[in-house]
């Protein structure tokens, strides 16, 4: 069974433009990895500093990969400077 993750972001009023680009950067290079079944990117219609991410793995050593890529560590590393507060992550597991 594939492994899913959703992350929920919040970037600071005066990073939003560098936190876009950035978080692209990293959906961009991600869709690219193999293993990767679907990472799609969110913004909340209502409230643009806020964002979700949804991915979908082959399986958890796939998503373990992802983590240790060059361009997921980069977005770790410059993250915090960008949020309000850290991201919410949670790991799922599809039962159908």
């Amino acid at each position: 069974m594939s492994i899913s993750l959703l992350a929920y972001l919040h970037c600071k009023k005066d990073a939003e433009i560098a936190f876009d680009t950035e978080l692209k950067k990293l959906v961009n290079a991600s869709v690219k990895e193999g293993g990767c079944l679907a990472y799609e990117l969110y913004q909340y219609k209502d409230e643009p500093t806020r964002y979700v991410i949804e991915e979908e793995w082959k399986d958890e050593d796939t998503l373990s990969r992802h983590m240790e890529t060059p361009h997921y560590k980069y977005f770790v590393h410059i993250s915090p400077a960008l949020l309000e507060k850290p991201a919410e992550v949670k790991i799922l597991t599809r039962l159908i």
